[in-house]
C-alpha cells in the first residue's frame, strides 16, 4: 500500500508537469522526442500498475509492458546526462549523427526491403515443394522473417545452410549482391558519414556543450516566474549567436575568417590611400598658391 501511495503521488506530479508543458507549448510539444518519451513512460507505468492491481492483464503481457517502461526510463537518463559537460557534447554528437544519416537510412531500408522481397518470393517454391526454407522462422510471419533475414545478412550473420536447395543459383546470386550492396557499400558509407559528423561536432565541442545546456534550460524555463524576476529591471539584454562563421567544418570556418581578414585589410588600405591622395591634393594646392603669389610678386617688381 505504501508503494502505491508513493507511486500515485510521484505519478500525479509528473503528469501535472507534462500537462503544464502541453498548455504552454501547445501542439509543438508533441514534436519533441523527449516529450514523447515522457508520455510513453507515464502511460506504460500506469498500464503496468493497473494490470498488477486488477489482475486484468496476463503475467506475460505485464512483463512486456514492464520491459517497455524500463527502456523508456533508462533512455530518459540520456536527457539528464546533458547537465554534465563531458556527456552533453557526446549526446549532441549522437543526435547530429542520427540527423545526418536520415537519407542513408531510407536508402538502406529500401535495399533491405528489396532483398527481403526477393528471398520471400524464392522461399515460396521451397514451401510448395516441402524443401528446407531459405530462412528460419523467427516471429512466425513470413514477410517479417524475410526482413530479419535480410537485415542479419547485412550485418554478416550468414544463415546460408539451405541456400543450395531449390533455386540455388538465383539464391546465391542474390546473396552475393546483398553482401556487396548492403554490407560493403552501405556499411562503409555509414562509417564515412559518422566520421564526418564526428569531425564537425568535435570542432565545435564547446559550442555543442553550451547548446545542450541551453536546451535543458529552455525546456524548464516555464518553472520560473519571468515577469516577477524582471519586474524591477529597466533593461533586458537579448543575446543572439553570431552565425556569420558558425556553419561548416573547421577548415571552412578558417577560410571564412581569412576572407574577412583580407577584406578588412583591403578596406583599411583603401581608406589610407584615399587619405594620402587627399593630403597630396592639399599639398599641391598650397604649392600652386605659393607659386602664384611668387609669380605675382615678381611681376609687380618688374613693373
Amino acid at each position: 500500500m505504501i508503494c502505491l501511495v508513493v507511486f500515485g503521488k510521484t505519478y500525479m506530479t509528473f503528469t501535472i508537469l507534462e500537462l503544464i508543458q502541453i498548455k504552454n507549448r501547445g501542439f509543438s510539444y508533441f514534436f519533441d522526442v523527449w516529450n514523447m518519451i515522457d508520455i510513453t513512460s507515464l502511460f506504460m507505468n500506469a498500464l503496468y500498475v493497473f494490470g498488477e492491481v486488477t489482475n486484468s492483464i496476463s503475467h506475460e503481457m505485464l512483463q512486456v509492458y514492464a520491459s517497455i517502461a524500463i527502456f523508456m526510463m533508462w533512455f530518459k537518463l540520456f536527457y539528464w546526462m546533458r547537465l554534465f559537460k563531458p556527456f552533453s557534447a557526446f549526446i549532441r554528437m549522437i543526435t547530429e549523427i542520427i540527423k545526418d544519416i536520415q537519407v542513408f537510412l531510407v536508402m538502406l531500408l529500401i535495399s533491405l526491403g528489396a532483398f527481403a522481397n526477393i528471398i520471400y518470393v524464392l522461399n515460396l517454391n521451397r514451401t510448395d515443394s516441402h524443401s528446407p526454407p531459405i530462412y528460419d522462422s523467427v516471429v512466425g510471419f513470413a514477410p517479417a522473417d524475410a526482413i530479419i533475414h535480410a537485415y542479419l545478412t547485412g550485418l554478416g550473420d550468414f544463415n546460408k545452410d539451405n541456400y543450395s536447395e531449390e533455386n540455388s543459383q538465383v539464391t546465391w546470386i542474390m546473396f552475393i549482391m546483398a553482401t556487396i550492396i548492403v554490407q560493403l557499400i552501405f556499411m562503409n558509407l555509414l562509417i564515412a558519414i559518422m566520421g564526418e559528423s564526428f569531425s564537425r561536432i568535435t570542432a565545435i565541442m564547446q559550442q555543442s556543450t553550451l547548446k545542450e545546456l541551453c536546451a535543458i534550460m529552455e525546456d524548464h524555463i516555464w518553472l520560473l516566474k519571468i515577469d516577477e524576476m524582471f519586474e524591477d529591471k529597466r533593461y533586458i539584454l537579448w543575446l543572439t549567436p553570431d552565425t556569420s562563421t558558425s556553419g561548416g567544418t573547421a577548415v571552412e570556418r578558417q577560410i571564412i575568417q581569412l576572407k574577412d581578414q583580407v577584406r578588412n585589410l583591403a578596406e583599411n588600405q583603401e581608406a589610407r590611400l584615399l587619405r594620402a591622395i587627399g593630403n597630396l591634393g592639399e599639398d599641391v594646392a598650397q604649392v600652386k598658391s605659393s607659386l602664384d603669389e611668387f609669380i605675382k610678386s615678381k611681376e609687380e617688381e618688374s613693373d
